[in-house]
């Protein structure tokens, strides 16, 4: 009877505090719309993961997921599938860091991952990307969509430098990160790197750059795409040919694990871009590495 008595006295406690939900790898956990209408997360082995069904549902970042009601109202669930967020911010997206943007008669603000308002609803971004934190920095744009200021977590500006004219091409524009402690900008569009500070640490000088990865970065002036340091200074010695920037800018790839996908082909480096000349067609993609040797060409 006293065994009985403690076996029951555990479940009573079970009950109380709550049984502990089976949790997965966020990587296996996939969103897939199930009827046209609703959205579960389904395992590699193809079996449902949670009981819940969302009208949207995101990937995982960092162990957590985003997900929306019919109302378009937006809340967070971890890998257990527990709803970490109630259904209670609109057009809810990742903003790096713990950090969620939102979005509000137009205008974007940022919660943290508790729900609480971090910033307001009081800049700009309708452009289709969202701004992210990056080294505990985010580029926001102003609520005209004209410059980017630089913000802290509470909202501060953490410089005075902004950057007038938006990044990107014709479908969207994007917002500048500080990666490797440097971050992309522009005087009037030639293109250099600034510092937590605000200050130039590689002067304006490319027609376009992007951002820093593994300490190099892809730069290009013309047709021709070559690759820098923090220094400023040619890293690789070979040159690499351009891409079609017309939809999203120079969104030319970053090293991950010490290789990159580029375009092999250079033969039109002396040829601007938005000249007529330029063939895109005459891409080679392929693989290198941090020294410039090619790992792999890809089949035309």
């Amino acid at each position: 009877m006293k065994s009985i008595g403690m076996i029951m006295m555990l479940l009573a406690s079970l009950l109380a505090c709550g049984i502990q939900k089976k949790g997965y790898p966020s990587s296996e956990l996939k969103p897939t719309l199930i009827d046209g209408e609703h959205y579960v997360y389904v395992l590699p082995s193809g079996e449902q993961a949670f009981v819940d069904q969302f009208d949207y549902a995101s990937e995982f970042e960092d162990g957590f997921a985003i997900i929306c009601d019919s109302n378009e109202m937006c809340g967070i669930i971890d890998s257990t599938g527990t709803i970490i967020l109630p259904y209670s911010h609109p057009d809810l997206w990742f903003a790096g860091e713990g950090m969620y943007s939102f979005r509000k008669n137009d205008l974007i603000g940022f919660i943290d991952r508790k729900g609480n308002i971090r910033i307001p609803a009081i800049y700009g971004g309708d452009g289709g990307a969202r701004p992210r934190f990056s080294e505990g920095v985010c580029a926001v744009i102003d609520s005209t969509n004209t410059y980017y200021l630089f913000i802290d977590k509470n909202g501060r500006k953490v410089f005075d430098r902004i950057i007038e004219g938006t990044l990107g091409g014709a479908a969207t524009y994007y917002f500048p990160e500080f990666h490797d402690g440097l971050c992309v900008a522009h005087d009037k569009y030639s293109f250099g790197y600034i510092d937590h500070t605000g200050k130039w640490v590689i002067p304006p000088q490319f027609d376009q750059a992007h951002r820093f990865s593994e300490g190099l970065a892809a730069v290009r002036k013309k047709g021709l795409v070559m690759f820098i340091n923090a220094k400023g200074e040619r890293a690789i010695a070979r040159s690499f040919g351009a891409i079609d920037e017309g939809c999203c800018g120079f969104d030319y790839g970053f090293f991950q694990n010490g290789t990159m996908r580029v375009n092999l082909d250079s033969t039109q480096s002396d040829i601007d871009i938005d000249d007529e000349r330029y063939d895109f067609q005459r891409a080679q993609w392929g693989k290198i590495d941090k020294l410039g040797n090619i790992l792999e060409v890809e089949a035309p």
